[in-house]
């Protein structure tokens, strides 16, 4: 069984984020850098002044934080980042589980002055859908090492309202198709079978074409019976590099005009006025042997008054 990483952290900083009637934003970012010694990867100094930049920004300031593909050694420089971006105390929580070498953690970041985090689970399995498998026995995820990254949901405390609610960070799986369609499944039916308000968000892989308006399996299976609300980019915006390895220039992207990061509600959540961006930086694609493959996305949610 996996051990889930749990951490509170008191950054002594003067400064404290606000909010304004309610509102909060959540920055999800793939940071890509797992696969160590291996080509390619991020650096995380560069991602962690990236990261403090981005969250000490005025136009994408943000309370909550979800990371993926983070390397466990790099934990405290992007816990370092946000509390210094923010000029606030942070409280954060990682994924034990995560791909090769558990060097593909998933990663929540808070500011404690808003949100107390109350509880935390790595979602193997739920009703019997396997979200995750065993190098040794891919029919029990819930003994050994895991090879895929189990979602990682987080129930939160707003201290501003005074109510609860789960951010489930994801990094559904890449090469394996049926794996990510059942992650999907999963994660409708652990919805379904919860009253808070929820959020989904982070590096889903349900390649949404911007041409077809359709995705993979894995993002027919999410949004199947109106469980989960798409807070859909308006204009979408590709969020993703990936190198041709046919050509020689890497200037050409294999899978244009596509996304791979989303942000969903599901409950009391889909009634909250909510939107989502993804984050365009100038350089930022292609992307260099220090800097992610992914953009970041950044959510803007408005509960109503309590």
């Amino acid at each position: 069984m996996s051990q889930l990483n749990l951490f509170v952290y008191t950054l002594a900083i003067a400064a404290s984020t606000t909010s304004l009637a309610g509102e909060f934003r959540i920055l999800a970012w793939n940071v890509e850098s797992n696969r160590p010694n291996q080509s390619p990867v991020s650096d995380a100094t560069t991602i962690g002044a990236q990261l403090k930049e981005l969250v000490q920004s005025e136009s994408t300031r943000s309370s909550i934080v979800a990371l993926s593909e983070v390397e466990p050694k790099t934990f405290e420089i992007f816990r370092n980042s946000v509390a210094q971006g923010l000029g606030s105390e942070v409280d954060y929580v990682t994924s034990a589980s995560g791909g090769f070498m558990d060097s593909d953690s998933l990663m929540l970041i808070v500011d404690r002055n808003r949100f107390e985090i109350q509880e935390a689970i790595e979602l193997h399995r739920y009703a019997g859908i396997v979200a995750n498998f065993n190098i040794n026995d891919p029919k029990d995820p819930e003994d050994g090492a895991l090879r895929a990254r189990s979602p990682l949901a987080v129930k939160l405390r707003d201290k501003e309202r005074t109510e609860s609610f789960w951010v489930i960070v994801n990094h559904l799986a890449r090469g394996e198709a049926y794996l990510r369609t059942e992650q999907a499944k999963m994660l409708r039916k652990w919805a379904q079978d919860h009253t808070e308000p929820i959020i989904a968000i982070g590096d889903f892989n349900f390649d949404f074409d911007f041409r077809t308006q359709d995705g993979n399996d894995g993002f027919k299976a999410m949004l199947a019976d109106a469980t989960w609300t798409w807070l859909k980019p308006d204009p979408l915006i590709d969020s993703n590099w990936s190198d041709d390895r046919q050509v020689t220039d890497r200037r050409v992207d294999r899978y244009p005009d596509s996304i791979l990061d989303f942000a969903f509600v599901a409950n009391a959540a889909k009634s909250w006025k909510g939107e989502s961006d993804v984050i365009v930086r100038q350089g930022d694609f292609p992307d260099n042997e220090k800097t992610s493959d992914h953009r970041p996305i950044l959510v803007r949610l408005s509960p109503p008054s309590p």
